[in-house]
């Protein structure tokens, strides 16, 4: 009974300890409107005194005098102790909170609207502030973490001094990089660790600033090297590492050196000797200019040369067996070659041993590289032509001859007059100077010009290019000559039924590369690569299909010797479509008008090349003056290409080509290029009615109501093609479309 007394007596205890506590605070808090008024603050004084208080207990107080939010963790247990005889403020009561949780072990830590009470171990792990010197007050006792900046002293060794100081909780990190000490720890600690810093952080007496003006070398090379062999260089035990500053200043060429007197005088002993007038060898530095070769590419095949570790060499003996023998390298590691690409120029760097051999091999690089001029000639034959070709080199005097201009499907690709020599040329690519000859079947022609003029007028034979270019040794040449055809990639239909086409354009060329190679004895390697691309059907626009042959190979022949590779047989289709203009496209009786025709023809793809050796700029120049004079006399005689293709005399076939392909524009609706084929066909031949009609309908489309009227009246006033005037009285239907035409346009009626 007696022991269950004194339990009760002893829980009783603080209970009214508490009870007398909030009795003191209540009149203290009727009492402060009083204070507010005269000290015109909000300010409160409470007394604390607690003896063996749970901690718990202690923290709900300081809770409902501050209000503020704390959650405790299940750590934080023990009695407290406070003796304070005097009034304090509210202020002051929550630093003597802190003060009595760091005593216990414990920490305040804010989140937010509420403060954590954790143990302090756990502390620094949490969000706790971050200050610089002087952001706190000297009465705050929390867990902050604290910015140091050091002037003069390292930051390890402050680290290494502070360690032994501090409680196991805190937390010590050193950043020498920067300078800084990063503490964290109660602030009444942290406070009594700056003291120790700002002890220690202080100029060191034999430090010094000078000035060390240099004659000879570079104060940024001197700099570096001088750096970071004092950066590199470890401190002596027990003595502090010494932290030496050097600033290049390039304007007076000079160092700046901040250092203590013993490291000062070593630098400066040090640049003393840097700073010397170093005597360059000759041969450690040479420029040599190339006349010929390329920087770049001749720095590839010096540094690629053979060296000690290419093993050994095979060597004949006198036996004829093969022996092992050590391979002398022909430049060593400590040559340098470098390209300057602006000037050409290689800049070698060695002893000058090396340097001897080096110069040695570019002078036996650095050649002049000879040209190779190459005519061309491709041309296709049927299969059913006797055409045989077997080449003869003979003595034969020819002279530039033949060309080509325009694609196969314009009409300015024809040659037109060409005489054996000289040829006259049309616009576009010639051929060149050729001292051969070539033998087909058992006719020899002197050069290829000859072989154009004698199939220029044979149908069997289609001349596709007479190609000619100027190269460099061993450098390939090429040669594209075509047209771009669109081809339909996608046709689709938009909801709104607008209908849109995708297209994609493709190249329908002939295309011709050569790499020449030429030897000493004058042989030439040609390696040759071919590819003539055709449309197979021109009918279809649409969907164009194409045709390829493609020859690739290589040939060893002399100089001026004539190449020729054939044996491509391909297979050409053609359909075409023949009509009276309107009458033609009246449905079902239009038939009685036109006709459609479908031929097919093989056709056998053959290539002459003949290279030209042009060893030096004089040649180049004779040759530009042989292919002058040959052009001035084309362009002298009266009636060239171009002038006997706009303005012949009289050529009736010609215009009715010409109209044919105007109306094959039109039909395309290319307003502008069928009026133009039209236009030169009537220039041709003023009577050809085709060609009129057809440029009447032409103006139609345009609008050009006037125009097209006068050109129906042209088409009744043509006289009757010679042998027709005996024959029956009926109407020509080109004239009866004429009229039907005119009576169109004389009531008002919508053009075609």
């Amino acid at each position: 009974m007696l022991m269950r007394t004194s339990i009760v007596a002893r829980n009783v205890i603080p209970v009214l300890v508490l009870l007398l506590v909030l009795l003191v605070i209540e009149p203290l808090g009727a009492a402060s409107p009083k204070a507010v008024q005269q000290s015109g603050g909000a300010q409160r004084f409470v007394t604390i005194d607690f003896n063996d208080v749970d901690i718990n207990l202690f923290i709900k107080y300081i809770s409902e005098l501050t209000q503020k939010n704390f959650i405790v963790d299940r750590e934080v247990k023990g009695k407290v102790t406070i003796i304070s005889p005097t009034r304090i403020s509210e202020e002051d009561a929550y630093r003597v909170f802190e003060s009595v949780l760091e005593v216990h072990g414990f920490a305040a830590v804010p989140s937010g609207s509420v403060i954590k009470i954790v143990p302090s171990v756990q502390a620094r792990s949490k969000n706790i502030a971050t200050v610089r010197e002087g952001e706190l007050s000297a009465g705050e006792d929390k867990v902050v973490t604290q910015i140091i900046s050091l002037k003069y002293v390292n930051a390890e060794e402050v680290k290494n001094l502070l360690t032994p100081l501090m409680s196991k909780t805190s937390v010590l990190i050193a950043h020498a990089h920067s300078g800084l000490i990063i503490l964290t720890d109660f602030y009444s600690n942290i406070a009594r660790l700056l003291d120790i810093i700002r002890a220690v952080d202080v100029p060191s007496d034999s430090e010094e600033m000078l000035i060390i003006p240099l004659r000879h070398a570079s104060a940024e090379s001197v700099s570096k090297a001088v750096g970071q062999l004092f950066a590199a260089g470890p401190a002596q035990k027990g003595m502090r590492q010494e932290q030496v500053r050097i600033i290049p200043f390039e304007r007076n060429n000079a160092l700046i050196v901040f250092a203590s007197k013993t490291s000062a005088q070593r630098i400066r002993n040090l640049v003393a000797r840097l700073d010397e007038d170093v005597p360059r060898q000759e041969g450690n530095l040479r420029v040599i200019y190339l006349q010929h070769a390329n920087a770049e590419e001749l720095v590839k095949v010096l540094m690629n040369l053979p060296d000690d570790k290419s093993g050994s060499r095979s060597t004949e003996t006198g036996g004829g067996k093969a022996s092992s023998a050590p391979s002398a390298p022909a430049i060593s590691k400590e040559v340098k070659v470098v390209a300057d690409k602006e000037t050409n120029a290689l800049i070698i760097t060695g002893p000058r041993e090396e340097y001897e051999v080096v110069e040695g091999v570019i002078k036996k690089l650095d050649i002049p590289r000879r040209m190779v001029y190459l005519e061309a000639l491709i041309m296709e034959v049927k299969v059913s032509k006797d055409f045989s070709i077997g080449v003869q080199w003979a003595n034969a005097d020819g002279s530039v001859v033949g060309g080509f201009s325009g694609n196969a499907s314009s009409p300015y690709n024809m040659l037109k007059q060409m005489t054996t020599s000289p040829g006259s040329l049309p616009a576009g690519f010639t051929l060149g100077v050729l001292e051969e000859g070539i033998k087909i079947g058992d006719v020899v022609f002197p050069n290829l010009g000859a072989v154009v003029n004698a199939y220029k007028s044979d149908d069997d034979v289609n001349v596709i290019a007479t190609p000619q270019i100027l190269t460099t040794d061993n450098k390939k040449a090429s040669i594209k000559v075509g047209e771009n055809v669109p081809y339909i990639t996608s046709k689709n239909t938009t909801d709104a039924e607008q209908d849109y086409t995708n297209y994609e354009y493709k190249d329908v060329a002939t295309s011709l590369t050569i790499t020449p190679q030429v030897n000493q004895a004058e042989v030439v390697r040609l390696e040759i690569g071919v590819e003539v691309i055709k449309l197979k059907n021109t009918e279809a626009t649409d969907t164009p299909s194409t045709f390829t042959r493609t020859a690739e190979t290589t040939v060893v022949v002399h100089n001026e010797q004539t190449v020729v590779i054939g044996g491509m047989i391909g297979q050409d289709t053609t359909s075409g479509e023949y009509k009276v203009p309107v009458l033609g496209d009246i449905p079902v009786l239009g038939w009685m008008f036109k006709s459609r025709s479908n031929s097919q023809e093989k056709t056998n793809l053959y290539i002459f090349i003949t290279p030209h050796i042009v060893e030096n700029p004089a040649e180049i120049a004779d040759l530009y003056q042989k292919k002058r004079a040959t052009m001035e006399a084309v362009h002298k005689q009266p009636g060239d290409i171009a002038d006997q293709f706009f303005h012949p005399t009289s050529d009736p076939a010609q215009s009715v080509a010409l109209s044919d392909i105007g109306f094959a524009k039109l039909q395309q609706n290319e307003l502008l290029r069928a009026r133009e084929y039209f236009t030169q066909a009537l220039k041709v031949d003023a009577n050809n009615g085709a060609a009129l009609f057809n440029l009447a309908v032409v103006c139609e489309r345009e609008g050009k109501m006037a125009e097209a009227e006068s050109l129906y009246r042209k088409v009744l006033a043509l006289p009757p093609p010679p042998g027709e005037q005996a024959q029956s009285a009926g109407e020509d239907p080109l004239k009866a479309a004429a009229k039907t035409a005119l009576k169109r346009l004389q009531s008002g009626g919508k053009g075609i």
